[in-house]
């Protein structure tokens, strides 16, 4: 695969999550019941789309090389934690569902708390990278505080921070496979 091919590819996989995101945040709110759990495919797309962004940013700072680091590991953690939150949960009781959360709380904390530490470094590495950047990346730290620490905020202010961080990916997506199609 060439490096034009791998960017557009990282491009679409970012739009994809954004969109999954977006759509299963906003069913959640709408209609809980129905809901398919797109969310589960989100960190996995973006473990797909953020490599070829990476290396569109040409940041090789130590900073960088963290906030890489730090959201490969919190997409990765989120992998189990959406999926147990989409496909496990909303099929058990609500007593085995709550000694599930009880035992994986720590494992959920370290996992948020993770993925806010990459935003806010990802917030810095684009600050200096340019607008579009600047502008996916403050949406994306903006969304990652609520998101990251679901049990600290209220559900409508989680829901918010779903679609923020979810526009934030379709930007980034947008601009990646925009600036490929341009060379």
């Amino acid at each position: 695969m060439n490096s034009d091919m791998f960017a557009r590819l990282s491009g679409v996989m970012l739009c994809l999550a954004g969109a999954a995101y977006i759509a299963d945040t906003v069913l959640d709110a709408l209609a809980p019941q129905i809901s398919p759990g797109l969310g589960a495919l989100v960190p996995v797309f973006g473990l797909v789309g953020f490599p070829g962004f990476w290396l569109s940013l040409q940041s090789r700072t130590a900073i960088a090389l963290a906030a890489y680091l730090l959201g490969m590991l919190g997409l990765a953690g989120l992998v189990a934690v959406t999926f147990l939150g989409n496909q496990v949960f909303p099929d058990l009781t609500p007593q085995i569902a709550g000694e599930v959360a009880a035992v994986a709380g720590p494992w959920f904390l370290v996992v948020g708390v993770t993925f806010l530490l990459s935003a806010f470094l990802l917030l810095r590495v684009c600050w200096t990278a340019g607008s579009t950047n600047r502008i996916g990346a403050f949406l994306y730290a903006v969304g990652a505080i609520p998101v990251s620490l679901p049990p600290l905020m209220p559900d409508g202010l989680v829901a918010f921070g779903g679609v923020t961080v979810g526009v934030a990916l379709l930007v980034w997506g947008g601009c990646s496979m925009r600036a490929q199609s341009m060379q």
